[in-house]
């Protein structure tokens, strides 16, 4: 009878353990016990993105509100990975991207958080909200960035049993980089042609001004971007930044890249008397580029990259026809060709001479 009794405890035991976990380290340096299958996902802050980079669109279970269907901004219609996955628009909120709403995040019962931004502190505040781990991932960009977007992609991947999804993400944007350069890496500094990218948005959209160094996309094509070299108190500008009207007419580019999102901004300033002897209108090199709003979407930013190239050496890309190289890329990341759909929305890679 006590034997009986024994094996009787034994299965109750192990019928009620929880499910088997597994320890890791997330991109924050935090060690953290998760679930050993993760079948229900919350992505936040960015961190959504990767996650349907990986195709894992069909488990995640609730959405922040601007992803969702009721929001009229228009990066909410812009961003690949949302246009390709339009049914998470109709899914639960759980709060919004500044403020997630714990008692929500329970509510559709999450094996796992992933947080793009907003660091250590806040997931471990998240952690104790809800008793679900909260995993810290990055959404970076295809610049500086790139290796911890990289190393994102991988532990989500790992996580999720997705490995070799993850591992051939991170393959195919190498080998496009790649590609790039080396239709671009034999230029004589007579053939690098000076380059400015204006309208970008940051926080909000911003005009002629608005302006980035270390820009990806000319980067990747070994253009000569003129405000690389900027310095405040003799140190290098980073990232997104504005500058002053007077250095912009000094630096006076070869070839101007205008970000549609801020094109109704350039659009006016460019009628400015300030700007009418500008190299780029007296030989008609203003190109127009579409938004990617998370650094980081492989699609845009490649797509992007063989634009840039075939304007500045056309000769070297005259191969590439730009609407069914973005539709490839797409079609790899998301799942979709989506250039059409996007070309609709902002206006699409074209001249701004040429824009309909």
């Amino acid at each position: 009878m006590k034997k009986i009794l024994s094996i009787v405890c034994l299965f109750i035991l192990f019928s009620t353990s929880p499910l088997a976990a597994r320890t890791i380290t997330d991109l924050g340096g935090r060690t953290l016990e998760v679930p050993d299958k993760i079948e229900r996902i919350v992505a936040l802050r960015g961190a959504l993105s990767l996650v349907c980079y990986l195709n894992l669109a069909d488990r995640v279970v609730g959405v922040e509100h601007h992803e969702t269907t009721q929001t009229s901004w228009v990066g909410a219609r812009g961003r690949s990975y949302r246009m390709a996955n339009p049914n998470l628009g109709d899914l639960p909120i759980i709060g919004s991207r500044n403020k997630p709403q714990p008692e929500k995040i329970i509510g559709v019962k999450p094996d796992m958080i992933f947080l793009g931004s907003g660091g250590e502190r806040l997931a471990e505040q998240l952690e104790r909200q809800t008793a679900i781990p909260v995993v810290v991932v990055e959404s970076g960009d295809l610049g500086g960035s790139k290796q911890r977007f990289y190393r994102s992609l991988q532990l989500i991947g790992k996580l999720c049993g997705l490995e070799k999804r993850s591992q051939a993400v991170c393959d195919k944007i190498e080998t496009q980089i790649a590609e790039l350069a080396r239709r671009t890496q034999d230029l004589s500094p007579a053939e690098r042609k000076r380059v400015y990218i204006g309208g970008l948005q940051f926080k909000v959209a911003h005009g002629i001004l608005g302006t980035s160094c270390n820009y990806p996309p000319f980067e990747m094509v070994n253009a000569d971007n003129v405000v690389d070299k900027l310095t405040i108190n003799r140190k290098l500008i980073r990232g997104r930044f504005t500058i002053k009207k007077e250095t912009f007419v000094t630096l006076d580019p070869d070839v101007l890249f205008v970000c549609e999102s801020g094109l109704s901004m350039v659009s006016k300033e460019l009628d400015e008397p300030l700007y009418q002897n500008l190299k780029v209108r007296r030989n008609d090199q203003i190109y127009l580029l579409m938004p990617h709003y998370y650094g980081a979407d492989p699609a845009t930013v490649l797509s992007e990259a063989w634009y840039v190239g075939k304007v500045l050496y056309p000769e070297r890309f005259q191969d590439v026809e730009i609407a069914k190289m973005a539709d490839q890329l797409y079609t790899f990341f998301v799942g979709r060709p989506l250039y059409r759909k996007m070309a609709e929305i902002f206006g699409g890679f074209t001249k701004l001479s040429e824009l309909k």
